[in-house]
């Protein structure tokens, strides 16, 4: 085989690998963000559940205020109860005390429903803050194994670029010059021959250029898509020679 066919071939396997490479540790980052968004959103779920919990405190200890206001309008209807002249006045105070009091009893189912969503919100957090518990742990050994990936991946990478390089210098800059060119178009510069055909487009060789193809003792090129042929195939025998028949002796 063409000593260029044989870098061209390995050359090929190292554009593929540092494509491949390049490619997964592209996506790397985008798998850390990712699992970061998951512990992210678990977080946010045990903090909403909190925040809740500390509305209804606040809320609770309004309507607490509430009550004592609404108890100290009572003791002072009641006060004033004492020196009323008439009885529509007490009619008046003893409408107004009965208010409050139907206003007590509101707060109070208010307080009540809030301790009841408190209890529930303190449940969500304990159970929230278990799942984050666990999501952390596995969350931080995958971005673990994605930088360790990243770093096998750089390293592979650092190898496959320098053999990359050595096989460019080693090939003609007139074979190589084609096979980037062709790489560029059609994501590929070089096709193995194939039951008679360019394997990558499909088109079957005339005789004369598979059998040229076969030898692999020249570099050869399919007429269709331009991509270098390479076989690992015997090319077919020659026609064989007719030898000359001696000269019978006198």
């Amino acid at each position: 085989m063409n000593v260029d066919l044989e870098r061209l071939l390995s050359l090929q396997a190292a554009d593929r690998e540092i494509a491949r490479l390049r490619q997964e540790i592209a996506a790397l980052p985008k798998r850390i963000s990712e699992v970061e968004a998951k512990l992210n959103s678990a977080k946010a779920q045990v903090e909403a559940a909190k925040t809740r919990i500390k509305a209804g405190e606040a809320s609770r200890r309004k309507h607490e205020a509430d009550i004592q206001a609404e108890r100290q309008k009572i003791s002072k209807y009641r006060d004033q109860s004492l020196d009323v002249k008439t009885n529509d006045q007490y009619k008046a105070l003893m409408h107004e005390i009965s208010f409050a009091e139907q206003a007590i009893r509101d707060k109070e189912d208010k307080i009540l429903e809030t301790m009841l969503d408190a209890e529930e919100q303190e449940k969500l957090v304990r159970a929230a803050e278990a799942e984050l518990k666990v999501q952390t742990a596995v969350i931080e050994r995958e971005k673990t194994e994605v930088r360790a990936r990243t770093e096998q991946d750089e390293r592979e990478l650092a190898e496959w670029t320098g053999k990359r390089n050595q096989l460019r210098d080693d090939i003609k800059s007139d074979t190589l010059a084609h096979y980037d060119r062709v790489l560029r178009l059609r994501g590929s510069g070089v096709a193995e021959v194939r039951n008679g055909k360019c394997s990558a487009c499909n088109v079957l060789l005339r005789p004369q250029e598979l059998q040229e193809a076969l030898s692999q003792e020249v570099v050869m090129t399919c007429n269709s898509c331009g991509r270098i042929l390479v076989s690992t195939e015997a090319p077919a025998p020659g026609p064989a020679k007719v030898q000359p028949m001696a000269e019978a002796s006198a």
